[in-house]
């Protein structure tokens, strides 16, 4: 999907295997969500319109002008919320759906204070969206993922981060040092972009495969650090500087001391004393 002025809001594999998607216009107030399911290969899949009948009938909300059309290979409906729990809030509604390649494409755009001029922004996303059928390996979504981690473009590289590490996670094919550039890259692109409890998920799961690599350790001691949590950074950093010998070939511990991350613990005489020491006896 092409969605120039979006702000990337969240981009994860739900529990079930779902694959889900949120994005954020916050000039047009246009919100899009992304929903891909599988569908077991063989199984009879209910048709599109169908599921969109139930979409309107189980509504949490009292819609109206319910309308049901096609676009492109897409059975799309629309309605309107005029209020929600009294509030007058005009919301339109439009959702998209098709079954592709043992997969259930389900798409939902809306906008508060909705007005007959904003349609074309409904059909602007709904005309954006086109079906990728190449393979792309863990290796491909890593190269575009670093090419905006290089670039600065944290937000936005989150997505072919966070997809990289979900196909290694079901077959894994990058080697060692590629993956720990792979965890660690995706956890400091959710902490730079301010979603520092995904950073924190992040590397817990690079530590739960591999509980000696220091980086991993580091990282989450920052992370705790801009949360606020002293004791929790003070106790990663030492873990950290514990299995400093075994940072790969070419690599560099942080110094704590200089870290951005621990400029506040940085004034506490007790943490610069334990900050100096690990790097002076390690």
């Amino acid at each position: 999907m092409e969605l120039p002025g979006f702000r990337l809001k969240d981009v994860e594999t739900k529990p079930d295997g779902r694959r889900y998607m949120v994005a954020e216009n916050d000039s047009t107030s246009v919100v899009v969500s992304l929903t891909l399911e599988s569908i077991p290969a063989g199984s009879s899949a209910s048709p599109c319109r169908k599921s969109l009948e139930q979409k309107a009938k189980t509504s949490p909300f009292k819609v109206q002008d319910v309308q049901y059309s096609k676009a492109t290979d897409f059975d799309v409906m629309q309605y309107m919320v005029p209020k929600v729990a009294g509030k007058e809030v005009n919301q339109k509604s439009v959702f998209a759906c098709r079954f592709y390649d043992n997969a259930y494409i389900d798409l939902h755009i809306s906008k508060v204070n909705f007005a007959p001029a904003d349609d074309s922004l409904f059909a602007d996303v709904i005309n954006s969206m086109r079906i990728d059928n190449v393979q792309r390996s863990s290796m491909d979504f890593m190269g575009e993922g670093s090419r905006l981690y290089l670039e600065h473009d944290y937000k936005r590289a989150i997505g072919p981060y966070s997809q990289a590490l979900e196909m290694e996670k079901l077959d894994p094919k990058l080697d060692r040092r590629l993956w720990y550039v792979l965890v660690d890259n995706l956890g400091m692109s959710y902490g730079i972009s301010g979603d520092l409890n995904k950073a924190k998920e992040t590397f817990e799961y690079g530590v739960s495969k591999d509980p000696s690599y220091p980086l991993f350790y580091y990282n989450l001691a920052c992370t705790y650090a801009e949360m606020g949590n002293s004791n929790e950074a003070t106790s990663y950093l030492k873990k950290a500087f514990d299995y400093k010998a075994n940072t790969l070939p070419g690599e560099v511990m942080p110094d704590p001391r200089q870290d951005d991350s621990f400029k506040k613990m940085m004034k506490n005489k007790e943490f610069r004393e334990l900050a100096e020491s690990l790097v002076r006896t390690h």
